[in-house]
């Protein structure tokens, strides 16, 4: 049997369910850890089963110390000490790179975060009908929003702050969606698509209320415990401004226009050099010093 671990916040547990949807898809016997980072003492809520109508075979506490052999018994601890672990885990080398080989794995915990197109493209349809929100039980600011969007050229501009910006994340993710990136993908949005609204995101509410301009719009109708509801409104733009992040990439995926323009920064990582993010999505990237520098899918 294989189990995918999920781990983080919603994008990260999205790309995990996408992968296991493709692993069901080949034949696989395969279930979900949603367990081990999720819980009572887990950091992130499980959003899948409550923001969408989906259902997946939950693997059990027992199977999953049986793939990484970490079964707490006293004969288990002992054999390990004197034999050493002999874990079935297959652990992503590149958060970014696709890797084939995962799809000939028979028995093991998939450990990973699986970022791109490529891992799920058999079944990514079949995703657009289950990766649907409930509008109905969306707040009324939401649905006003939605509506304006509706109405203009809307772009979505994701700026993520916080964690991004300082201690240990900043040397992973820090430097690469400047400002310089940021006002270069509104000047490229404006000339190739005219006038247009930015509909703007982020997780810093009191900065985002002081970058509201003429044509810029802060999206306030969300909070932490409701943040699918910024998802929901990114996938609602025609186009789309992202965020090195997992969150603004589902954002713009989840629009389904075939002419949607994505600008996504040049690198995803300062970490890795893997480009698999970007595939079937981003239509042009641009880095930290406002270069445009890959025009195209």
């Amino acid at each position: 049997m294989l189990m995918v671990q999920m781990a983080g916040g919603m994008g990260n547990q999205m790309f995990a369910y996408a992968l296991y949807k493709a692993l069901q898809e080949a034949g696989k016997d395969v279930y979900m850890d949603d367990f081990t980072h999720y819980g009572e003492i887990g950091r992130y809520d499980n959003h899948l089963e409550k923001i969408f109508p989906l259902s997946y075979q939950k693997g059990t506490r027992a199977a999953y110390n049986d793939l990484t052999d970490s079964s707490l018994l006293l004969w288990h601890r002992v054999r390990r000490k004197l034999f050493g672990r002999k874990e079935k885990v297959y652990q992503e080398k590149d958060a970014l790179t696709f890797e084939e080989a995962v799809f000939a794995q028979k028995d093991a915990c998939l450990v990973g975060y699986w970022q791109s197109e490529r891992y799920f493209e058999s079944v990514k349809e079949k995703l657009r009908q289950e990766f649907v929100f409930d509008w109905a039980h969306f707040p009324k600011e939401a649905l006003c929003f939605r509506e304006r969007m509706e109405r203009t050229n809307a772009v979505s501009l994701h700026v993520r702050r916080g964690d991004y910006l300082s201690g240990k994340f900043a040397p992973i993710y820090g430097g690469i969606c400047t400002q310089a990136y940021y006002e270069s993908a509104k000047r490229y949005m404006a000339e190739k698509l005219g006038d247009c609204v930015f509909y703007l995101f982020t997780n810093d509410a009191d900065w985002g209320r002081a970058a509201e301009g003429e044509n810029v719009v802060f999206v306030d109708c969300a909070g932490e415990d409701n943040a699918y509801v910024d998802m929901a409104l990114m996938s609602c733009c025609r186009h789309h401004i992202l965020a090195n992040s997992s969150f603004s990439w589902w954002g713009a995926w989840l629009n389904p226009r075939q002419d949607k323009i994505v600008a996504a920064p040049d690198k995803w990582l300062n970490t890795s050099e893997g480009t698999d993010v970007y595939y079937g999505l981003c239509t042009v990237r641009i880095n930290g010093e406002g270069e445009v520098t890959r025009e195209g899918l």
